[in-house]
Order: structure tokens, then C-alpha cells, then sequence
């Protein structure tokens, strides 16, 4: 037996040991499936009313929900769609991930084509674009023998040549009115408008006017400031609702880490919130830590607790106590903040936040513009914006101005933390 095949052996005992199979933590609810998404999604129960009482009418409507990055809004929307699925008849749901460089009605178009498998036309929008469709796509050309009979007939095959579409909210109106044809109720859904820059969002918001007011409904995700407080809502009329998605509450939140740690058992051996054993291997104490340190933001509770099993599972522990969950902790603050593709001007701006505990345009000095090398505070803001989506900072909710500071990732225990 390989040294390789001894610590996987060594990893089935810690986990069996555990009552869990794998780790069940993950940072993005767009890659475990929506089965595992109904398994583990917790509360937002009034935002789940607001919206599906929306979807009880026969009118379409335009959904905006908006949060702080790892709030949660990819697995709200993703089990939207999913409740749509299992409870409602002739209708198509889709979903995509914005990519960079791609206007709405593209990704819409795309998102639209790929639930359309049967239908040939929408299969040969994604062939043009260079996507793979869903069954082979091919011009077909006959050549015949003369006065040979059928049977002889050659049939040449060429796949078809790839072509952006030149007018894609033509395309998606074309493909939308293939599919009402066939279906009562069109869902899209486009998510991480956040993860694009602000200025470009409400460009592409702008230029999308046309779709979002078309005949299908919309749920589009994005972030608190720069697409929901200017006159693309409060003028334009672009959205029928805009849905903040909050922190969580401490017991939600302890719920969630339960479903999570359910999720990677056998169902026979799930078990209830109120059992001391449904958060093993954390003890009840260190559940309610963890669930404290991740601010009740879902992605923060995913990374700390993937982060935290991995280091017990190192050491070997059959629970996770108070010295196990720091050195968890610690783990995750070496690895999150030594994370590559970092530049050093970036680690610069890191180190003055940490210094600083909260950085804003308030409170910048002119010594620590010249020590990240800026003349402006809005020169930092790309970089700042680039360490949110890394998990390193957040932009706290002040409406004063724009406030960041680390993330629960990098946080020390605070005194309060100590003393309880």
C-alpha cells in the first residue's frame, strides 16, 4: 500500500469517526446543484414570500437582489428557480453567471438557448457563438450520381461556421417568443452583475432596457451601492422590486451549519437541530464560535468551516474544541491572506486597513496614499474592490461613504470573543 493510499485510509477513519462522509462546505452555491441547495437552504423566509407571491400573478416582472458579496444571493435566486421547478407547470427556468465582456441580452440569450435543447433554432445561436449546443449542428449537402438510384445519393457533412450574433436582443425576442409559444412563463435569471465594475453595470442595465421590459421575467443579482440607489430604479422603472438580502441571525445562521453538516451524512443518521451531535464534530460551544466569527454571511460560515475541518482532520481530532477552532482559524487567515495573484501594491493596501481597522476617504492620510504609491483615494478603490472579491475586506454598510475593513477571514478573536 502507497503512502497516498495509507492517509486517504486515514482520512475515511477521521470522517467516519465524524459521522460525515466529506466536507460538506462550499464558497459558491452555483456548483453543488440545485439538490443540494433545497438540502441546505436556510431561512430568508420572508424574502422567499415577497418574491414567490410575485410569481403567483400572470404579469411578468423585473427582480433586482442585491447584497454584499457571499450574502447568499446565488443560492436565493438559484432556489427560486428551483421552487419554480418543482411547483409550477410550462415553465422554463435558466441561469447564468454574467461573463465579463458580455452585454445582457447575450447572456440571456445563451441562458435561454441552453434550456431549449429540442429546439433547433436556439441550439444553432449557441453553435454560432461557439458554445457547444446540445445535439451536433451541421450543414448537410446531397450529391447525386447521375441517373445512380437513391441509395447511392452521398451525403456530405460540414459543421457549421461560428458567428457572434449582430443584434442579440433581436435573438433573445426571436428565441423568448419560440419559447412562450411552448411554455406559459419564462424565468431568467442573471447572476454577479456585483463581480462586474459599478459603471459598467449601469451601462449594461441601460443598453438591456429592451429585454428587461420584454415578455420574460428577470432576477438579476447585484451589489448594495451603484445599481439600485440611482435613477435605474427610482426613475427608469427598470426593476418591480429590489430585494436586500441581510446577515443572517445567530440561530439561522447555526441552522445552516447543521443542514450543511446533515448534508454530507446518510439520511438515516441526520439529525435533528436540537441534538447536541447535529453539529459534530464541532461541540455546541465552537458551533456557536464559528457561527459568530462568520458574521452570518453564508460564504464566510462555507470558507471558515471547510478551512477549520481541514485542520482537524491534520491533527487528527475526534471534536472540534476551542484550541482546534483557533488554529482553524489561524489556518484560514495564513491561507486566505497569502492567497497568489496578489500584487504587493495589493498587500500594501491590506496592511494599511488592517492598521487602520476601518479605511475610508474620511480617514485616509496622505502618508498612507504615498506608501500604497496613489495620489487619490479613488485610485484604490479598483484594488479594493479586487480584495472584496477575494474575501480579504468588505465594504461595510455606511451610507456616508465608502468604509472597508477585513473580513472575519482575517480578524483576530475580538476581547469579547476572549472573555466569553
Amino acid at each position: 500500500m502507497s503512502d497516498g493510499d495509507k492517509i486517504w485510509d486515514e482520512l475515511d477513519s477521521i470522517y467516519d469517526r465524524w459521522g460525515i462522509k466529506e466536507i460538506p462546505f462550499s464558497e459558491s452555491a452555483s456548483t453543488i446543484g440545485q439538490a443540494k441547495i433545497q438540502e441546505v437552504f436556510t431561512g430568508r423566509t420572508k424574502e422567499l414570500r415577497e418574491v414567490l407571491h410575485l410569481f403567483r400573478g400572470s404579469e411578468r416582472k423585473r427582480l433586482l437582489v442585491y447584497g454584499w458579496i457571499g450574502i447568499g444571493k446565488t443560492a436565493f435566486i438559484l432556489e427560486i428557480l428551483g421552487i419554480l421547478e418543482r411547483k409550477t407547470k410550462n415553465t422554463i427556468t435558466a441561469y447564468i453567471s454574467l461573463p465579463q465582456g458580455i452585454d445582457l441580452a447575450t447572456a440571456a440569450l445563451i441562458a435561454l438557448a441552453r434550456e431549449m435543447e429540442d429546439d433547433e433554432w436556439a441550439q444553432q445561436q449557441l453553435n454560432q457563438m461557439g458554445l457547444r449546443p446540445q445535439k451536433a449542428l451541421r450543414k448537410r449537402k446531397i450529391k447525386g450520381k447521375g441517373g445512380l438510384p437513391v441509395a447511392s445519393v452521398e451525403v456530405e457533412e460540414e459543421v457549421t461556421a461560428i458567428q457572434k450574433p449582430q443584434f442579440p436582443s433581436l435573438s433573445f425576442e426571436d428565441l423568448l417568443q419560440r419559447a412562450l409559444e411552448k411554455s406559459d412563463r419564462v424565468v431568467i435569471a442573471i447572476d454577479d452583475l456585483d463581480k462586474q465594475d459599478p459603471a459598467k453595470v449601469r451601462q449594461l442595465l441601460l443598453d438591456a432596457q429592451g429585454i428587461l421590459k420584454s415578455g420574460a421575467w428577470f432576477i438579476l443579482t447585484g451589489h448594495p451601492f451603484g445599481i439600485t440607489r440611482d435613477i435605474l430604479i427610482a426613475e427608469r422603472g427598470l426593476f418591480d422590486l429590489a430585494l436586500k438580502l441581510e446577515e443572517m441571525e445567530m440561530d439561522t445562521t447555526y441552522e445552516m451549519l447543521v443542514k450543511y453538516l446533515n448534508s454530507a451524512r446518510p439520511k438515516e443518521s441526520q439529525l435533528a437541530l436540537d441534538d447536541p451531535e447535529a453539529v459534530a464534530p464541532f461541540t455546541p460551544e465552537t458551533a456557536r464560535l464559528l457561527c459568530e466569527r462568520s458574521g452570518g454571511v453564508p460564504r464566510w460560515l462555507n470558507r471558515l468551516g471547510r478551512y477549520i475541518l481541514q485542520k482537524a482532520a491534520e491533527l487528527g481530532a475526534k471534536i472540534i474544541t476551542p484550541e482546534i477552532l483557533q488554529q482553524g482559524l489561524a489556518d484560514a487567515e495564513q491561507k486566505v491572506g497569502g492567497q497568489s495573484g496578489l500584487t504587493p501594491q495589493d498587500f500594501i493596501v491590506l496592511e494599511v486597513v488592517l492598521e487602520k481597522g476601518i479605511l475610508s476617504d474620511a480617514n485616509v492620510t496622505i502618508d498612507d496614499l504615498q506608501k500604497i504609491k496613489v495620489n487619490t483615494f479613488s485610485e484604490i478603490l479598483p484594488i479594493l474592490d479586487k480584495l472584496i472579491q477575494r474575501d480579504l475586506l468588505r465594504r461595510l454598510p455606511s451610507d456616508r461613504t465608502a468604509e472597508y475593513a477585513a473580513t472575519p477571514l482575517l480578524l483576530p478573536p475580538s476581547n469579547e470573543e476572549k472573555e466569553d
